[in-house]
């Protein structure tokens, strides 16, 4: 029987799809993953089992040569383990699509137990969180939200919305008398606020959240020739950018990651700072100040082997002031001065620009790094600890949070005063409709394919 006879009578949602769910490259062992209608039976085409039975007639939740189970797709879904060889996994996978399945797309297993009430949108998108997690901050939470904790705080909130709404509504039956002896109108302030102030708590310090769900953004900004690209080579232990001692190398920002202490650091080499004509070199210095504004800790890198200059001090005055709790002053180079002589340097002098913890090392010769590590580290910690927000929402959740907050608002200082319950009914109703969609209740196919897509493949 052709593909096309197998999944005639079937919906896109309950075809066999088979993807390999584990990540690609040589290792001990591969799974690919199969879900839907004919999974058991496809399964039982393409393979055989030591004790001679097929799927079709074993339980689920057992093991044989590979297991089978009942997953959160709210389908049957099978998993095959075989040994990681690229060349085995695509002869399954080919054998499998000969035979009645099709390949999944991104994020489709999630996608099925969403459509199958296993979990709500906001679950499924922490799934996608959980395995992206580049902290142990993010991974943490987003655990959690996998385990529901954000759509537990949201459907209070949208009960907390239908006893506006009920109080609102209730209104149009109220006499006037009735409504003053139940005090109605104030009820429905009071509800609001409370509203308000629950939704205000989940936005607050969204740009922080974002900075911790990705990674740690760690940029070297300094002068020409400071030895940003050494010291930027030394704390990845790789030779990642260009060193030479021509001033001005570096003309564009170098990324690189690095994982410390539970965190991806994402370190950033800018170009040097300085006066120049030279129109790339000029983008370079915008762009470098662009990543400072970008960033969670910058190192600001100064040479202590030489004297600087006013207008160099007067760059870097502006830095410190504007991006103080983020700054961490390295003197670099010491290996080019007399110990002696660095409490003397230009740096330590001008305390009330750079403050009294300035940090010296020698990229080239690692002395100190392991101090300017840990002093990294406090900075991220302290990110960390300012974290207000109980959850870590992604830009579609933080959207429908504003449009929720600047509706209620609207409500509160528009037409509170003159309580209009039927306009104030059918703006609640709307703002009903939109947390609703913050769990997927009410959220369209072509909404539920933008937010898969960016799931991998066989998840």
């Amino acid at each position: 029987m052709s593909n096309s006879q197998n999944n005639i009578y079937l919906t896109l949602d309950q075809e066999t799809i088979v993807a390999l769910s584990t990540p690609k490259g040589n290792g001990a062992i591969a799974i690919i993953r199969f879900s839907g209608v004919n999974s058991v039976s496809i399964v039982d085409k393409i393979s055989r089992l030591s004790s001679n039975k097929y799927l079709a007639e074993l339980p689920t939740h057992t093991i044989h040569h590979g297991f089978v189970t009942n997953k959160i797709t709210g389908q049957d879904v099978i998993e095959i383990s075989c040994h990681n060889n690229q060349f085995i996994i695509d002869e399954i996978i080919e054998l499998a699509i000969k035979n009645g399945a099709r390949m999944a797309g991104h994020g489709e297993f999630t996608q099925r137990a969403f459509l199958n009430n296993k979990l709500d949108l906001i679950r499924a998108e922490a799934i996608n969180d959980l395995i992206n997690a580049s902290t142990q901050l993010a991974l943490r939470k987003s655990i959690s939200q996998v385990k529901g904790s954000l759509s537990d705080f949201i459907i209070k909130i949208e009960q907390k919305i239908l006893r506006v709404l009920a109080l609102v509504e209730g209104s149009f039956e109220f006499f006037e008398e009735e409504k003053q002896d139940l005090d109605i109108d104030n009820l429905i302030i009071t509800e609001i606020d409370e509203i308000l102030k629950e939704l205000n708590l989940l936005k607050v310090n969204f740009n922080q959240q974002q900075q911790i769900k990705n990674g740690i953004k760690i940029a070297l900004i300094g002068q020409v020739n400071t030895g940003k690209s050494t010291l930027f080579n030394a704390i990845l232990g790789a030779e990642r950018a260009i060193v030479t001692q021509i001033a001005g190398t570096t003309r564009d920002v170098i990324e690189s990651s690095i994982y410390r202490n539970g965190n991806f650091w994402q370190l950033t080499d800018t170009a040097g700072l300085r006066e120049t004509n030279d129109f790339i070199e000029k983008e370079g210095i915008v762009r470098s100040l662009d990543q400072a504004k970008l960033s969670d800790v910058i190192l600001l890198v100064l040479d202590i082997s030489r004297d600087i200059e006013t207008h160099e001090l007067d760059v870097y005055e502006q830095l410190v002031k504007e991006y103080k709790d983020k700054i961490i002053v390295v003197a670099n180079k010491i290996d080019c001065v007399r110990l002696s002589l660095i409490q003397d340097s230009v740096f330590y002098k001008n305390k009330n620009i750079f403050g009294s913890n300035i940090l010296a090392v020698s990229a080239k010769d690692k002395t100190g790094l392991d101090i300017l590590e840990k002093e990294i580290e406090n900075k991220i910690q302290k990110l960390f600890a300012n974290l207000d927000s109980p959850f870590l929402l992604n830009k579609r959740q933080f959207n429908l949070i504003i449009e929720l907050i600047q509706g209620f608002d609207f409500i509160k200082s528009n037409l509170i005063e003159n309580f209009e319950y039927e306009i104030i009914s059918h703006h609640i109703r709307h703002m009903l409709e939109k947390i609703l969609e913050l769990t997927g209740r009410n959220v369209n196919e072509k909404l539920l394919d933008k937010i898969f897509k960016d799931f991998c493949i066989g998840k």
